[in-house]
This record gives structure tokens, sequence and C-alpha cells, in this order.
């Protein structure tokens, strides 16, 4: 509308004025004779239209054309758009329905409705830009000051366009865009992409046995091809795998310091284990440490608070909603501290504070047994995070003075909290007995809260005595530790677990403790044989990790999950050979890795990845 106006009254200058040529023949037959015919001039009848007019008409022709050009094409698209709908729902049969729309969405890709529908706003701003230069030119025809007064206007006007459209060239985190953004991005990729072509003909002639050319460049053309063919969405994927390695951390931040309420914060912290699990390409435990060490968020504080409204009894929450969240924080504690497992030095403590070693020693004897069995779990590993930190307590004593030594005795009381031993240890035992310690402490406790189709719980119980075992060395413990162990696998108890650890597990226990002294028990000794590195009585039955009624039934739990197995474990089990073997190490010779006993073939049948 407003185009037209003006384009109304510009396009008068394309013809003569009617009064003035009235005006011209008026002055032209008064200063002749009366008896002489009048003929007006050429010049005055065909007197032509300036450049100045011209050109405002046809800027603002062009401009009208563009405005209505948008108006008819939004009718249209949004006409298709409402026949699309229409024509996808025409159907009741769900499959004919769903076959229709998908015919239907092929032609929209195919035929590139979005694109037309970008175009549509570009347009638009074309038909602005030559208004303006219109409107210009049109003032440059009466004032020479008032023109250049909307040059200025127009000019700064153009020039934050200008910036608003390169803008996202420069980085495509920018909010600024415009129609001519895109346009201009592709054609940059396309140039990038042929410079690069170009540069690699030009080194395989002049440096062909270049290291750059043979194995950096073709990286970097394959990254440039993935982002032209990829578009802004694949590259903003690599500018976030390059650039923006702690914006998981920023986005997480954000995230819980906007959380209003416990049940928020226990959604968020339920799906920490799958972010750890899922998420192995972006390093994951750079993004929670982050998260855990900022003063401001305190990730592990906040998850021990929550914990610990499931502990004791003065909690007000219902039976399943308790069990729930206590689950979901164990596991999410759990998750974290495995991860940082290669950490010799987690601060565990200072990440997760009291309050969640509290909640852990609390539900480490619940009633539900299967609650239990993941808090001492989680509590294990802890305490093992904790011992790895007192494992220089010797050198703390002689360099860094009785401040460290206050932080030592500090550690050794987060540990005999989090493993349940139930008797006073002092620090320099407890850095050198500790991991026989936590070992025999968590194999002491019941193995029947483990489900035995839960994979995730199986999982978590062989990842924790996995870790719990590794680097134990029994025989450098002293004979007191020893003994307290050893009561343990005496006791009967260690062998409850032995259906629910996997070889590889069972492996690292019989390692572990191969070097206990069975003599240490009285009633033990000369009267006693060896079966797995465990002491047992003759003629009885043993309750070692291979007792005898077990070596005639397979037990082998297969986890589907990526990442839940060590490395060196067995992938795949087979039952088919005949005859099987299963290893039987004897701690009589420290040297070997084992020896094999024959056992005759049996009839298995398989369940749900376990095998009974």
């Amino acid at each position: 509308m407003v185009v037209s106006i003006f384009l109304v009254t510009a396009i008068g200058g394309l013809r003569p004025n009617s009064s003035e040529l009235l005006l011209a023949q008026v002055s032209l037959q008064l200063a002749q004779p009366s008896t002489a015919a009048f003929s007006p001039p050429s010049h005055i009848l065909l007197a032509p239209p300036t450049k100045l007019d011209i050109a405002v008409n046809a800027l603002w022709t062009l401009s009208l054309a563009l405005c209505l050009t948008c108006t008819l094409s939004a009718i249209l698209v949004q006409e298709w758009i409402q026949e699309y709908l229409c024509y996808s729902k025409c159907h009741n049969t769900p499959s004919t329905h769903a076959r229709i729309r998908a015919y239907l969405f092929n032609g929209l890709s195919e035929y590139r409705l979005d694109q037309v529908i970008s175009a549509i706003p570009l347009l638009l701003h074309l038909a602005i830009l030559l208004f303006g230069a219109g409107m210009i030119t049109y003032f440059f025809a009466f004032n020479a000051v008032v023109a250049y007064t909307a040059l200025a206007a127009y000019s700064t006007a153009g020039t934050l366009y200008l910036f608003f459209t390169i803008s996202p060239l420069i980085s495509l985190s920018s909010p600024f865009k415009t129609p001519i953004s895109n346009v201009l991005w592709r054609m940059m990729q396309w140039y990038r992409l042929a410079a690069l072509h170009i540069a690699q003909r030009v080194m395989s002639i002049m440096v062909p046995h270049s290291t750059f050319y043979r194995f950096r460049l073709p990286k970097i053309i394959s990254a440039s091809q993935e982002r032209y063919h990829g578009g802004i969405v694949r590259a903003l994927e690599q500018d976030l795998e390059t650039t923006s390695s702690n914006m998981d951390a920023h986005s997480l931040r954000w995230a819980i310091s906007s959380m209003q309420g416990d049940d928020a914060l226990e959604s968020f912290v339920a799906a920490i284990p799958q972010f750890l699990d899922t998420e192995c390409h972006n390093y994951p435990q750079y993004t929670i440490g982050t998260v855990l060490e900022d003063p401001d968020v305190r990730l592990g504080w906040n998850i021990g608070r929550l914990l610990r409204t499931c502990a004791g009894s003065s909690h007000a929450l219902g039976p399943r909603i308790r069990k729930r969240r206590a689950v979901t924080c164990a596991r999410a504690v759990w998750y974290i501290t495995e991860k940082f497992s290669s950490i010799s030095a987690l601060y565990w403590d200072t990440l997760f504070g009291e309050e969640t070693a509290d909640a852990l020693s609390v539900l480490m004897n619940d009633q539900d047994i299967s609650l239990a069995l993941i808090a001492r779990c989680t509590a294990s590993l802890a305490a093992l995070a904790c011992l790895r930190e007192l494992a220089d307590f010797r050198a703390w004593k002689q360099t860094k003075g009785p401040r460290w030594a206050n932080r030592a005795q500090h550690l050794t009381g987060y540990i005999v909290k989090l493993s349940g031993i139930s008797f006073p240890v002092e620090p320099e035992t407890m850095s050198r007995d500790g991991p026989l310690y936590l070992l025999g402490a968590f194999l002491a406790g019941s193995p029947f809260g483990i489900v035995e189709d839960d994979m995730d719980m199986l999982f978590m119980v062989n990842t924790t005595v996995k870790h719990l075992a590794d680097g134990v060395r029994a025989d450098g413990a002293t004979s007191d530790t020893q003994k307290k162990v050893l009561e343990v696998f005496t006791s009967g108890m260690s062998g409850r677990w032995e259906h629910f650890l996997n070889p590889a597990t069972s492996r690292a226990v019989r390692n572990a403790v191969a070097g206990l002294y069975p003599d240490l028990i009285p009633g033990l000794g000369e009267a006693t044989d060896l079966d797995a590195g465990f002491a047992q009585t003759r003629g009885h039955p043993g309750h070692g990790i291979i007792s005898p009624q077990r070596r005639n039934t397979a037990a082998w739990y297969s986890y589907s999950s990526p990442g839940k197995t060590f490395l060196g474990d067995p992938d795949t089990v087979s039952y088919e050979s005949s005859p099987r073997s299963e290893p039987c190490h004897s701690p009589q010779v420290e040297s070997s890795q084992g020896t094999f006993v024959e056992v005759p073939p049996l009839s298995i049948k398989t369940s749900h990845g376990n095998c009974t």
C-alpha cells in the first residue's frame, strides 16, 4: 500500500504535465501575430522524463512487484500446507493413513517446499531495500539536504543489516541472521571445499609424500564435505565437538541452578548414569567433574541432601517414592565414583560431603535388601576412593605436617563409616590394610538382595567387587587383618556370592586373597585344603568361589550394554566344547596362573543370558 501511494505520485514524472503544456501554448500564441497559424514546438509536446524520474519509478515498481509476489506466495504456501494436512488425514485406516502421509511428505522434500518458504522473506527484504533506494533518489530531485539525511539513515540501517547477514558466517552461535545468510554460508562452504581440492591437487604434484597431504588434508576435506552436505545442523555439531568442550558443563550448571523442588532434582539425577554411559565420545567425566567442583552448584552435596531425605526414620516419603529416590541417588553416586575410579585423588569427601556418607551408612542397613545392597556397592566404591587418597599417608606425615595428618584421620573416619567396619582403625594401618578390609567387609554382607534378571544390579555388584579386589595383596597385610578377613571366607558367606560373580570377578577375588594364611585360625592348618585360594576343611564340600557343586553348573552373565566388561574379560563363553574346563587356582604354586580341571559335559539351558 505504501509503495503504491509513492509510485502513483512519482509516475507523473514520466509524462508531460498538461497544465504546463497549456501555459506554454498560451504564451506562444500571445507572442505570435493573430493571423499566423499556431504550431507548438516539439520540445514542449514531447519533453522526455529526467533520469531521476526513471530511476525512482523503476525502483518503486520493482519493490511493488516483489511485495505482491510475497503476498501471493504466502497465500499459495498456506493453501499447499492446508491441502497437505487435509489429504494426509483423509483415510481412517492407520496403515493407509501413514502411507499417504509419508508419500506426501516425500513430495514436500523432493520439491524443496522448505526452500520456497525460506525465499519469501528474502523477496520482502529486497522489496524494502529497493523502496529505500527509490526514496533517496526521489528526494534528490527536490532537496539535497533531505536526500543526504535519508541517505545517512538508510546507510546506518544497511550497515546493521549487513552485520546481521555476515554474523552467522563468523560464528554459528550468533543469534543474528537474515535470509541471505544461508545463501552466503552455502557459497562460502562451496568455495572453501573447492579451495581444499585445488590445494590437494597442487600438493599431490609438489609434495606427494608430506605427512599433511597424506593424513591431515583428507580428514579436513572429509569434514568440509560433511559440513557442506549436512548444512548448518552438521556444522553446529562439528563446532560443538571442536570449540565448545565445556558447553555440556555450562548447560548442566544452568539446569541445576534453575531447578525448583526435589522432584526436579531427582529427575536430573536419574539421567546421570545414562549420560555417563552414552556420552563417552564427549568425555562425560570432565563435564560431571566440572559440575561437582563448581562451588555455586555443588552437585554432589545436592545429591547427598536428596539422599538424606530417604535415610533414617524421620523421612516423610511414601515407601515407593522413598525407595525410588534412594536407588536413583545411590546409583548416580556409584556411577560418578566408578567413572573416576582411575583417579588417585578424587577428594570424594569434599565433592559429596558428610551428608552423603551418613545417608549411605544408614541405607546400608535398610530393611529393603535390594536397596541396602545398592547402598553398600556405592559406599564401598566411595570408601575405596577415599582409601586411594589415603595411600600417600606416609608421605603426608613426613612432608606436609599436622594439617595433613588431621586430614588422614578424617579420611579414615569416612572409610570406616562407608565400609561398615565395626572397629576403629588407625590411618597408617588403614593405608596398608585398607584394600583387604574393604573387600572382606563387602563380602561379609549378604548377597540376597540381588535379582538374577536385573542386569544393572549384577553389573554394579561385579564391578564393585572387581574394583575392591584389584590391587589387593593379602600377604602384605598384618596377621590381625588377615585373620579378620579369613573368617569371612571360612564362615561360608563368601560362597553365597559365587552364583552372582562372573568369571573375571571371581578370578580377581581369588588372586586377591591367594596369600591368606589359614594357620591364623585355630582348627585350620594341616587339617585343611585350599580350594581356589580359600580355606576349607577336609571332606567339607567347601564354600570357595568355585565349589564342587558349581563345577557341574556353569554360571555366566553376559552384559549387553557396551562398556560394562573389564578389559581382558571374555566376551562370550562357549559351553559346547567337550570336555569343558574351568580354572581352579592353587595357592601352593604362586607363579602359576592356574590349572584346569576337566569337567564332564552337561546339557546346558540358557535363559535371559543366564546359564543354569
